[in-house]
């Protein structure tokens, strides 16, 4: 039984619409589930454009540093990796809610980093291992608690 007989309320050209694309049916005889090897490369367009980017910056100029920026569940996690030359000592992190300035590069220059989501300042750990700068920041409303606004008589 082909698969148009058994279901005949599935209408292919709606389905080619809704995809955007045309099905690819191979040879003559061949069924739809025969060849689903195109299946692979529309799922991989789908979740590019779904999903937000994760910053991985490595064109910045001050010191030639690459940037990664991810999130996990609690956290935003930045890390820099510093050239050779550089002195981890010199280096100073301001973090802002929104984002992060590294100092301290022997160019003068500064780093400002913008981060995917709002943080809370006071909650950064910094570490350095390796020649690499970790500035981890916890999310700001993770666990949202209701602050008394007192009335003024």
């Amino acid at each position: 039984m082909s698969g148009f007989s058994r279901h005949p309320w599935l209408k292919w050209e709606q389905i080619e619409k809704f995809l955007g694309q045309k099905l690819p049916f191979g040879e003559k005889g061949q069924t739809f589930l025969d060849n689903m090897s195109w299946v692979e490369g529309y799922v991989q367009d789908m979740l590019k454009k779904a999903m937000p980017n994760t910053e991985v910056n490595t064109s910045s100029r001050a010191g030639s540093t690459s940037t990664e920026t991810f999130e996990t569940h609690e956290h935003v996690i930045v890390k820099v990796k510093l050239p050779k030359d550089e002195d981890p000592r010199a280096m100073r992190v301001f973090v802002k809610s929104n984002q992060i300035k590294i100092t301290g590069y022997l160019s003068g220059k500064k780093k400002t980093v913008k981060l995917p989501t709002l943080v809370l300042p006071r909650s950064t750990r910094v570490t350095y291992k390796q020649r690499i700068l970790e500035i981890r920041v916890r999310k700001s409303g993770l666990k949202e608690h209701y602050v008394e606004a007192f009335i003024r008589f």
